[in-house]
């Protein structure tokens, strides 16, 4: 349900993506979110082989940078492996619907997934529209899109439509941007409320309402006790009248 992502630029929750990984692997966390153009695949690697946790219990997902057609994808999945040292991938994600070859883009993945070069597949940063014209040819329906996500922004009409045709929805940023001047869930009033009634924190509101909407998620920090209270959220419950409530606060702004 959880996974830790290792991008490092624009927030001050990070160090490098070596320590976020490493603190997560103590945690006991097993979910790792990379990409190619994160540039830092070797070193998620080597943090992860310095734990000697076995492969087949971490869960990788990584991206290629966008639609850059079919012969460019499958170079970027077999320097991915190569990257990440390991036989397979779990998850690949076109990280974005820019470029020029969706379909072509599409393909290589589907293909990268019958050679078992990848357990999944999917797609990150695709609103309805995107979704809707890349299943016109698509012949594997995208296992994921991962989309920014939070109590302040989340495109509806894409969640939606991703929960009709059975396709997970992970959310990324999701207690907000507040280190790129977005708005903070640590001093929302509608968050701090319930979080206080409850004896919890702020983030771990944030998180459980996604949670509690049936989606999973990403989190950002190299900060051993913020992982920690970003991953516990199975131990309370928000009520119905918390996540209406939650459901309210949402900024209409125009998010994927």
């Amino acid at each position: 349900v959880v996974s830790i992502g290792t991008w490092v630029q624009g927030s001050k929750e990070t160090e490098n993506s070596t320590a976020i990984v490493g603190n997560w692997m103590d945690l006991g966390g097993r979910g790792v979110d990379t990409a190619w153009d994160y540039f830092d695949q070797p070193a998620v690697a080597a943090a992860i082989a310095a734990h000697g946790v076995n492969r087949k219990d971490v869960f990788i997902t990584t991206k290629i940078p966008a639609c850059v057609g079919k012969g460019e994808a499958a170079k970027l999945v077999d320097a991915d492996l190569k990257q990440l040292n390991t036989q397979y991938l779990d998850l690949v994600l076109v990280h974005m619907p820019l470029g020029f070859d969706c379909d072509g883009t599409w393909a290589a993945l589907e293909e990268a997934l019958q050679a078992n070069k990848t357990r999944s597949i999917g797609v990150s940063n695709f609103r309805k529209s995107n979704l809707e014209s890349l299943l016109k040819k698509a012949t594997v329906v995208p296992a994921v899109n991962q989309i920014g996500y939070s109590v302040f922004g989340h495109n509806e009409d894409t969640i939606q439509f991703c929960r009709q045709h059975n396709i997970t929805v992970e959310a990324y940023s999701p207690l907000g941007s507040p280190g790129r001047g977005g708005k903070s869930v640590f001093t929302d009033p509608t968050v701090t409320g319930i979080a206080t009634r409850l004896n919890v924190t702020a983030a771990q509101v944030a998180l459980r309402w996604i949670v509690q909407r049936g989606d999973v998620l990403t989190v950002l920090s190299s900060n051993q006790d913020h992982q920690a209270n970003d991953a516990d959220l199975f131990g309370f419950q928000l009520e119905d009248d918390d996540v209406a409530a939650l459901d309210k606060i949402q900024e209409q702004m125009v998010v994927v």
